[in-house]
C-alpha cells in the first residue's frame, strides 16, 4: 500500500526560528561493563531523527490538513511522505506525526501557526 503525500496545497516549510532538531538520532543500546566504562550501539537498522517546527498556514490550507491528518493518516498514525528541510536543502522524506497531541495551533493573524514533531526517518 502506497504512502499517502503531504497535500499539495498545504505549505510544508517551517517558519524561521521554529525548525529544531529535538534528537538527531535513536537512542542507542548501552551496555555497562564490570570496569565502569559503557559501550553503545545502534538501535535497529533503521533510524529516525525528531523535527520540532511550525508552518504558517491560511484557513482553507489548515482545513486541508486536517482533513489530510484525520482522514488519510487515521487521525495521525500512519506513515506519509512530504518535503523536509534538512538544514541545508528541501528532500522528500517519509515521515509520521510524533506525540500524542499530533499537532497545536495559534492563532496569528489572519493565520493559524501549526506546530508539530515529526518524526523522519534517515
Amino acid at each position: 500500500m502506497p504512502l499517502p503525500d503531504w497535500p499539495a496545497g498545504v505549505p510544508s516549510a517551517p517558519q524561521r526560528g521554529s525548525f529544531r532538531i529535538s534528537r538527531p538520532f535513536n537512542k542507542p543500546v548501552t551496555s555497562e561493563f564490570e570496569a565502569g566504562n559503557t559501550r553503545d550501539r545502534p538501535r535497529g537498522t533503521l533510524q529516525y531523527r525528531m523535527l520540532a517546527l511550525e508552518i504558517r498556514m491560511s484557513g482553507a490550507a489548515f482545513a486541508l490538513f486536517d482533513a489530510f491528518v484525520a482522514e488519510d493518516l487515521a487521525k495521525g498514525t500512519r506513515r506519509f511522505t512530504m518535503p523536509v528541510w534538512a538544514g541545508n536543502a528541501v528532500a522528500l522524506r517519509t515521515v509520521k506525526l510524533a506525540g500524542e497531541d499530533k499537532f497545536t495551533t495559534r492563532q496569528q493573524g489572519r493565520s493559524l501557526m501549526v506546530g508539530f514533531t515529526l518524526e523522519v526517518e534517515l
